[in-house]
């Protein structure tokens, strides 16, 4: 529903109807925590990501927000990539990561949406992958600095051109075979494992419950994570209204166009 005005100045049309997709941020930013979920952390990721576009010139935007308002995840990442303009207009080299929580409002959901110059290089086969084992198993968690950082260490590169596609997805029937290979003798170990320790530890199950392996892991990642936020906070700054931090280097969105590639995911 619209109204129309008349004035001095001319006719001027006011939309009734509330727009879910939010404004450009101003000043302008990288980061855009609506939904509250990154904290500090979102600091270190606008610094990290504003280096990326200062030495690639690829704009990696991350937006969260609680609810889509009736939208779609794809729809709404799509939208904010084209009203925003993330990316250059000369060659459409931006990336939009929206996420949605799980809460109240619904399921949680996730959205990777390249810009028309980086769907070679981020087809929706690999978004996808990206979603489904980088983001997912930490946001199911709540981990959602860690889902981010996972997603952005395979990302970075791919838009960067330091890894291609087949490195991340090897398609080969060597590699298949090897990989089928190993998961079997994995899973072989994985029971035998279990079989030991059940064995041994029949009465002490709540002890030693976490996974090594997962805890190295999440060690790495965190130490990474710890890299990104010293360099937010040595940068300065401050946080600003609306989930989103003020005072760095960014200079703007350019203008970027999106084609409607990418992946999403629920959770």
């Amino acid at each position: 529903m619209a109204l129309l005005f008349v004035g001095a100045g001319g006719a001027t049309t006011f939309s009734l109807a509330r727009n879910p997709v939010p404004p450009a941020p101003v000043p302008p930013r990288l980061v855009n925590d609506y939904a509250n979920i990154l904290q500090q952390e979102a600091w270190g990721f606008e610094r990290v990501l504003q280096a990326f576009n200062d030495s690639t010139s690829n704009q990696i935007t991350i937006v969260t927000l609680n609810d889509l308002g009736g939208y779609s995840a794809s729809q709404m990442a799509f939208e904010i990539g084209e009203r925003w303009g993330v990316g250059n207009a000369k060659y459409d080299n931006g990336v939009v990561i929206l996420i949605k929580p799980r809460n109240d409002y619904g399921a949680g959901e996730v959205f990777i949406a390249p810009g028309y110059g980086l769907e070679a290089v981020l087809p929706d086969a690999v978004c996808k992958r990206i979603i489904d084992d980088e983001m997912i198993p930490y946001f199911r968690q709540g981990e959602y600095a860690e889902g981010i950082l996972a997603a952005l260490q395979v990302i970075m590169p791919l838009a960067a051109g330091e890894i291609s596609v087949k490195e991340y997805m090897p398609q080969d029937e060597v590699a298949i075979a090897l990989a089928l290979i190993f998961a079997i003798i994995a899973v072989a170990l994985v029971v035998f494992a279990v079989a030991v320790v059940a064995a041994k530890n029949k009465n002490n199950k709540n002890n030693g419950g976490g996974s090594g392996g997962q805890d190295v892991n999440r060690g790495l990642r965190m130490a990474v994570l710890g890299t990104l936020l010293s360099m937010g906070n040595a940068s300065g700054g401050s946080r600003s209204s609306g989930g989103g931090f003020g005072g760095g280097g960014f200079g703007g969105f350019g203008g970027g166009s999106f084609g409607g590639g990418g992946a999403g995911g629920r959770f």
